[in-house]
């Protein structure tokens, strides 16, 4: 859609600079990272040369376009990986889905998000808490963020991809576009030889020079992309549209044996399960869980479901996370799990949460069904049974225990 030019508006920018090595350590067990980041040279390639390395690496002498046998001769441990597209994509969607908790309007790119949250600054208590909400999740998928914002989205990602946590208001943000150097600019870079000559280095200079001349020499498309950024033409921007279904599936870094283990994995699926949810205005009534088993071992029944069942839907991360807790609790694996899948099975609309100040009934309804849910995932849906009125004119028979969960009548008492 097109986004007139209006200052009113609010974007935040998520730029995720070394995706790809996010990526390569997830290869690893989470509580490896921290040592493969001080202690083991790293290095992502693409077409036999070095794209991205790690500090251990850099510090070695290995940096961006190095050939591989260049790189391989100044550190003999140095561990390379191929760069992987089709999983950078996959990890943007990831972080698209966690956006959406605070905006439907994500808009995808290569190697990170814009998004406009002008209209969610007040429900998620300023600029500043969305920003360190979105910047929690986004870490606990395992990427590393610069967070940025403007009122433009051009701006925005160009804070982004200078620094991190570089913000302007209406007020402030022209004065720091201004300090940018100029081949922040995308549309500059086969220029910049000709702008160091004239000494035009930065965005401010750059704004400063005869705005014909700009045309005549670098091109419409520079005076356009600073326009953009600076609110005086139309921006484009396609927004990402969630699947109509929700499965997703995660590749486990080692061999888990406890389920235990599988809950920090697990806890990523939900996040993106959860946003889905907030994107559709909808809830999980019902939903699984998929061990997928190590097949070598474990031919006859490769994948082992954990349907967790709801007496209310919700789209809650904490309350659907204990639940999730409490089921695999329960579970004892028969062989090693390499993979995890989560699915939506039952869906329902679900209007925004009620934000009042005094609780109401529809509000302590809604606690008593989340401390059913918690106690039938413990203790089993046999056990917890609620009474209901039956018709009968026998005061010994004129109520019957029915399921706590579900319609299905029980045994009559």
């Amino acid at each position: 859609i097109f986004c007139l030019p209006d200052l009113r508006m609010f974007w935040n920018a998520l730029y995720l600079p070394q995706l790809p090595l996010d990526l390569a350590y997830r290869r690893w067990p989470e509580a490896l990272h921290d040592s493969l980041r001080q202690t083991v040279p790293l290095a992502v390639t693409q077409a036999k040369r070095i794209g991205w390395a790690n500090p251990c690496a850099q510090e070695a002498g290995i940096v961006a376009g190095q050939p591989e046998s260049s790189a391989y001769a100044r550190a003999a441990n140095l561990v390379l990986i191929a760069r992987d597209t089709e999983r950078e994509a996959s990890a943007v969607i990831e972080a698209a889905l966690w956006a959406m908790h605070f905006t439907p309007q994500v808009s995808l790119l290569q190697d990170g998000l814009l998004m406009e949250v002008s209209a969610s600054l007040r429900l998620f208590d300023g600029r500043d808490a969305l920003v360190q909400r979105l910047r929690d999740g986004v870490l606990e998928l395992g990427l590393t963020p610069h967070m940025a914002s403007a009122p433009t989205a051009t701006a925005a990602w160009l804070f982004a991809r200078q620094g991190d946590a570089l913000h302007g208001d209406s007020a402030t943000f022209t004065a720091l576009l201004e300090r940018l150097p100029v081949n922040s600019l995308v549309s500059v870079q086969p220029h910049l030889e000709t702008l160091e000559a004239i000494g035009c280095r930065t965005i401010g200079q750059l704004c400063r020079l005869p705005r014909t001349g700009i045309t005549r020499r670098f091109g419409k498309a520079v005076l356009t992309e600073l326009d953009r950024a600076l609110g005086a033409e139309p921006e484009l921007h396609a927004w990402y549209e969630p699947p109509a279904t929700f499965c997703a599936r995660l590749e486990l870094s080692a061999r888990v044996d406890s389920t235990e283990a599988l809950l920090f994995a697990a806890r990523r699926l939900l996040m993106q399960m959860t946003g889905w949810l907030v994107a559709r205005h909808s809830a999980v009534s019902r939903f699984s869980l998929l061990l997928h088993h190590e097949t070598v071992r474990h031919r006859t029944n490769s994948m082992t479901p954990v349907t967790i069942t709801l007496g209310s839907a919700s789209r809650d991360l904490a309350h659907l996370m204990l639940l999730l807790q409490e089921h695999l609790a329960k579970i004892v694996l028969s062989a090693s799990v390499i993979e995890l899948g989560l699915q939506a099975e039952d869906i329902v609309s679900l209007a925004a949460p009620n934000t009042e100040l005094f609780p109401a009934a529809v509000s302590q309804a809604e606690s008593l069904g989340r401390l059913i849910e918690r106690l039938a995932s413990r203790l089993g849906e046999a056990a917890i049974s609620r009474l209901a009125i039956a018709g009968d004119h026998r005061p010994e028979r004129c109520s019957m225990a029915l399921a706590a969960q579900g319609a299905s009548s029980a045994r009559k008492g």
